[in-house]
C-alpha cells in the first residue's frame, strides 16, 4: 500500500464519519505505509505484547499493532474519533478503546507504549510513562522536541527536559519523518524515539523534588555561570544569609554554566543543598 492510498483511506474515513480535523487536539494522521511498518518493526512488536497506544486518532497505527500483539488497548480524548473508533474496530477482540484524556486516567498495564502523540502532551506523557511501569515506549514527536530528549551535555539542546528525563530513562534517535507523512501536514518535522525506563534511577537524590526546581532555577538562567542562580535559589528555599557561602563552598561548580553540567552533578549540587537545608 503506498503512502498516498493511505492518505485517501483517512480522508474518506474523516469523510463517512463526518469528522474535522481538530487543530486544538493537534491532530495529525499518519499517512505514510512505510514509515508505519518502521515504527512496528522499530517497537519490535510480538504476538506477546499487550502494548498501550494514545491518540489512536483514525485508527492506522492501532489496527497495525492488532496485527502483530496479542492485545492492543488505545486512550481516544476525542469523542468523535472514540465512536467512530468503536463501531469500525470495538468488537474486534483484540482491541478495547478507552474514552478519557490520557494524561489524567491510569494507565493499564502493558508491556509497551507505542503513540503518535500530539504535540502539546509530548512533555506530560513522557513523564506519565516515566513515572509508571511500562518498560519501553517508541514514540513519534516533534524533531525539535525529540532532539532536546537525547541532547548531549554542553549543546544547545541540552536543558530541564535532558536532565529529568536521564534520572528514570535512556533515549534513543530512531528516525527524523518528514511532515508530508501526515494529513494534516504539520508546520514542523518529526522524530520517532525509544524510551526506555530505567530499572534504577541513574543517580542518587535525597529529595526529587527539591532537585527538579533547582534543576528548573539554574536552567531558567543557563547562560548565567550558576554561581548567582543557585545562590538565588537556596535562599529561597529559607536558607539563612549566614550560612549561605557555606554552602556555596561546598559546591565545586560555580563558575560552569547549567548546560555545561551533567545531570549527575547536578543532582550531586541538589543533594549538597538538601544536607544544609536540613541542618
Amino acid at each position: 500500500m503506498t503512502a498516498g492510498s493511505l492518505r485517501t483511506q483517512t480522508l474518506r474515513w474523516l469523510h463517512i464519519h463526518g469528522i474535522a480535523v481538530s487543530k486544538r487536539l493537534g491532530q495529525h494522521f499518519l499517512i505514510d505505509e512505510m514509515v508505519l511498518e518502521r515504527i512496528l518493526d522499530h517497537a519490535h512488536i510480538t504476538s506477546t505484547d499487550v502494548v498501550l497506544e494514545i491518540g489512536p486518532g483514525v485508527g492506522t497505527l492501532t489496527r497495525a499493532l492488532a496485527q502483530r500483539a496479542k492485545r492492543v488497548i488505545a486512550i481516544e480524548k476525542d469523542a468523535r474519533l472514540f465512536e467512530a473508533l468503536q463501531s469500525e474496530i470495538g468488537a474486534d477482540p483484540r482491541l478495547t478503546i478507552l474514552r478519557g484524556d490520557a494524561l489524567r486516567i491510569d494507565w493499564p498495564l502493558c508491556t509497551k507504549l507505542v503513540a503518535n502523540l500530539p504535540y502539546g502532551i509530548s512533555s506530560p506523557a513522557i513523564f506519565k510513562f516515566l513515572d509508571g511501569k511500562i518498560p519501553i515506549a517508541v514514540l513519534m514527536l516533534q524533531r525539535e522536541f525529540a532532539g532536546r530528549l537525547a541532547a548531549p551535555v554542553g549543546t544547545k539542546d541540552y536543558g530541564r527536559l535532558t536532565v529529568m528525563v536521564d534520572y528514570m530513562g535512556t533515549v534513543d534517535l530512531l528516525e527524523e519523518i518528514r511532515r508530508k507523512c501526515f494529513y494534516p501536514e504539520p508546520a514542523v518535522d518529526s522524530a520517532l524515539v525509544r524510551v526506555t525506563r530505567r530499572k534504577t534511577p541513574a543517580f542518587t537524590l535525597a529529595d526529587p523534588a527539591l532537585f527538579a526546581k533547582l534543576v528548573a532555577a539554574l536552567f531558567g538562567q543557563r547562560r548565567k555561570k550558576v554561581r548567582t542562580p543557585l545562590a538565588a535559589f537556596i535562599q529561597q528555599q529559607g536558607l539563612a544569609p549566614h550560612r549561605l557561602q557555606g554552602v556555596l563552598d561546598r559546591i565545586p561548580w560555580l563558575d560552569r554554566r547549567a548546560e555545561e553540567l551533567s545531570p549527575p552533578e547536578l543532582a550531586q549540587m541538589a543533594n549538597t543543598v538538601h544536607e544544609e537545608l536540613l541542618q
